[in-house]
């Protein structure tokens, strides 16, 4: 009796349940639908019934697979091995400082942070913005260490790496693989780091467990889709979701933005 109380008290309520499953199972599909963006989806709907450790431990939890080993074979192949490789390195070592602030910043301040950020590169990448062409060593490092910040606060660390891949890669296969091997590398350390770290709770790790297949699962039917939409509607409907995602976490500041900046 007393296990099987000490499990119950780990899962979450029925409504919370539904609203995580939902946003996994879409998280899903968009990362099988771009390559990326699951993240950048779960984020602002987790943070709405979760704390931004929580948050960011379910997240990262999630992504520390990819979608297929296949899907790696293919992006390995194709990569750019002199953009990754800088990219990769400065965003492991961005990681301890992002996962200190996340420590320090309050609770009900990380939805609107992550919301408005989420909002701000869905319409940077609505508006067909076609950002100078900064290929080179630095910045290559200078963005890593951004993401790596990024994803160690929130386990969000995508917008900058996947502005400046797209930015400086004309081929669209070669840009996805790039970002593709740069978060599956860049996962893993982070989830390795939370669980030395003593961060991630067992209410965390039985959600991850429980949510891994569906959200897996909704990657391959992401996946499906991509092989069968036109490519120029996708692009929309994502950028478009992820924009509906954004301002569902930012609504309480905007709703009510004189407390919000009084915290």
């Amino acid at each position: 009796m007393d296990a099987l109380a000490t499990t119950a008290s780990l899962l979450p309520s029925l409504p919370v349940s539904i609203l995580l499953m939902l946003a996994v199972a879409a998280g899903g599909i968009v990362r099988g639908l771009t390559g990326f963006g699951a993240a950048l989806l779960m984020a602002p709907l987790f943070s709405l019934v979760m704390s931004p450790r929580d948050t960011l431990c379910l997240i990262t939890l999630l992504s520390v697979l990819p979608l297929s080993p296949r899907n790696m074979r293919l992006a390995w192949q194709d990569m750019d091995a002199g953009v990754v490789r800088p990219l990769t390195i400065t965003a492991i070592c961005g990681l301890a400082p992002g996962m200190w602030l996340a420590t320090r910043i309050p609770g009900k301040v990380f939805g609107p942070i992550i919301g408005f950020g989420v909002m701000a590169s869905a319409l940077v990448l609505m508006s067909g913005i076609r950002l100078p062409n900064l290929r080179s060593g630095r910045a290559s490092a200078a963005v890593g260490g951004l993401s790596g910040m990024l994803t160690g606060f929130s386990g969000v660390g995508g917008p900058p790496a996947i502005l400046y891949l797209a930015s400086i890669e004309d081929d669209p296969y070669r840009a996805r693989a790039n970002f593709v091997i740069f978060f599956a590398l860049l996962y893993p350390v982070s989830c390795a780091l939370l669980l030395l770290s003593g961060l991630m709770s067992n209410s965390v790790l039985l959600s991850g467990l429980l949510l891994f297949p569906l959200f897996h699962v909704g990657g391959s039917f992401g996946v499906k889709l991509y092989q069968n939409i036109e490519k120029r509607l996708l692009r929309h409907l994502v950028l478009a979701l992820l924009l509906l995602a954004g301002a569902m976490a930012a609504l309480p500041a905007i709703l009510d933005p004189a407390s919000f900046l009084s915290r």
